[in-house]
């Protein structure tokens, strides 16, 4: 009998044991056809949040992961209707019985798009690339905390050392392999340098790159009998167009095939025969940072009366109900419903109380309120001027600072911001371990610098819990913790939905991802 350990499988939906053997599920490459047709999908977002374009390795956010999908290729791919993970450079992958190594078997006779074969030593390269703190990627400092060495075993064998047993890194560390962690090619980028891999990169992903615009444009073309898939539809365009009733127009006259839709647009589509809807659930959560308690100077946010306070002015019911069309769930936890240790008697968000809100001003000293500044981006418009409107009743006047989604990203992450303001997370994003899924902004890159000591241990001790009772009982007391320091605020649950016209007979959305990807899998209608 295979020895197993009670874990949880990430990238699933659902509590699983966690198979320490070989994984070798019994799927193979799907029979290539020819593809056909073309697909225009149009977004919001701009920069990609690269730092230098197109190199995935220098990626900063989630929104690289859309494009990052269609050239490059991971070491495992998720499964769009399951989200369980299925193997893709790698045919299979074996994590040590003491949690100190994975070890990874890869698939023979895969090209990159110039031709040059995938083997280990592009694995290690592209691993150990993005290891380095001058790629300043979003994951690499997690990396760089947990593994001590990766280690080539032969062409096509490889293993991943870490300084310490670490039973949710593993769990982390497959979904950072299908998320972020492309593999390239070695020898191109040595040959071209950086700059040049930026200016002229090469994937092993379904699509190969055709056209990259910086801000306006991106073109790929189907790569024919792909190792993994040969996409149905031949090129894909990405477009950038800023202006939500512009992307709504393109759809509705058929330039545009696919557009992330955004929420007040919602009830315009719903009788239209000619679109379609499809939604992921539970992607992430809208928070409200406390962004002054990153800074030495004096705040009236430092006072914690002032803070529940805050908590208690926002209606997230009401303006869930009158803006959020289906998009917004009121939410009470730090959790998605997919984590271990989730209660759903627990997820009870502060009640709407602006009386009792003022009190508390009073009480805090700030009896005429004060001013402050509320930064968002377009995206989030409406619902944090519904916020701020509240916030001004109770006394809180807000100077609204709305920012280009890229100026935001990178403020944030630096932890220059100042006031209060929009938080894009924890970014759950599919991700079934809770550690994995609250690393990020609770105590990593995106966390603006606000993880308390007590919160710090929490996380480390979700990280190092094993058995899925440990687990479980570790994320609630980290729950706890995060809720009780209120650093942010959780506000609402976000269910994204994405419009398709009629000619596109299907696409599913990868479970609980906000941006899309596995455009290999989607079908034209009569193509």
């Amino acid at each position: 009998m295979k020895k197993q350990s009670v874990f949880i499988l990430a990238g699933c939906m659902m509590a699983l044991p966690f198979v320490i053997a070989p994984f070798t599920p019994a799927i193979g490459k799907e029979k290539a056809k020819k593809p056909a047709g073309e697909v225009v999908m149009v977004s919001q977002q701009s920069t990609f949040e690269m730092r230098k374009a197109f190199d995935p390795h220098t990626a900063f956010g989630a929104t690289s992961t859309t494009l990052n999908s269609m050239v490059f290729d991971g070491l495992v791919v998720k499964d769009a209707a399951t989200g369980a993970f299925q193997p893709s450079l790698a045919e299979s992958w074996n994590i040590a019985k003491d949690w100190s190594s994975i070890s990874f078997k890869l698939r023979k006779g895969v090209k990159f798009h110039n031709g040059d074969p995938l083997t280990a030593k592009d694995v290690k390269f592209s691993i150990e690339r993005m290891m380095r703190e001058d790629m300043k990627n979003s994951i690499g400092f997690d990396l760089r905390k947990n593994i001590s060495k990766v280690e080539i075993v032969d062409d096509f064998n490889v293993n991943v050392l870490l300084k310490e047993p670490n039973p949710a890194f593993f769990a982390t560390f497959l979904e950072r392999c299908f998320e972020f962690l492309a593999i390239v090619p070695k020898d191109y980028v040595e040959k071209v340098g950086d700059d040049g891999f930026a200016a002229k990169p090469i994937g092993a992903g379904p699509f190969r790159i055709l056209k990259f615009e910086r801000d306006v444009s991106f073109d790929v073309e189907a790569v024919e009998n792909h190792h993994r898939k040969t996409p149905d539809v031949k090129t894909l365009r990405y477009k950038f167009v800023p202006e939500h009733s512009t992307r709504l127009a393109m759809l509705k006259t058929g330039e545009a095939d696919f557009i992330a839709l955004y929420l007040t647009h919602i009830p315009l589509l719903l009788k239209d025969p000619d679109i379609k809807i499809v939604w992921s659930r539970d992607t992430y959560c809208v928070t409200l940072v406390f962004h002054d308690l990153a800074h030495p100077e004096d705040s009236p946010f430092k006072n914690p009366l002032v803070r529940k306070a805050t908590s208690l002015a926002i209606d997230r019911k009401g303006i869930a109900d009158v803006i959020g069309n289906g998009t917004m769930e009121p939410w009470g936890s730090f959790l998605a419903p997919y984590h271990l240790g989730f209660d759903t008697k627990r997820n009870k968000p502060d009640p709407y109380n602006p009386a009792e809100a003022k009190k508390l001003l009073t009480q805090a000293g700030y009896p005429n309120g004060f001013d402050t500044v509320l930064t968002y981006t377009s995206t989030q418009k409406e619902r944090f001027e519904a916020i701020a409107q509240q916030l001004r009743d109770v006394g809180i006047r807000c100077k609204m600072d709305m920012l280009e989604g890229g100026t935001w990203s990178a403020s944030f992450v630096a932890g220059r911001l100042r006031g209060i303001g929009f938080g894009s997370g924890p970014w759950w994003s599919g991700r079934s371990h809770p550690a994995g899924a609250l690393q990020s902004h609770i105590t990593g890159i995106w966390s603006h610098k606000l993880a308390t000591p007590a919160i710090i241990k929490a996380m480390e001790d979700t990280e190092r819990a094993i058995g899925n009772k440990e687990i479980a009982a570790a994320a609630k007391k980290l729950d706890e913790t995060i809720i009780e320091a209120n650093i942010r605020l959780p506000l609402w649950s976000i269910h994204v939905p994405f419009a398709m016209r009629k000619t596109i007979e299907s696409y599913t959305p990868m479970p609980g991802f906000i941006f899309p990807m596995g455009f290999e899998s989607l079908k034209l209608r009569g193509k």
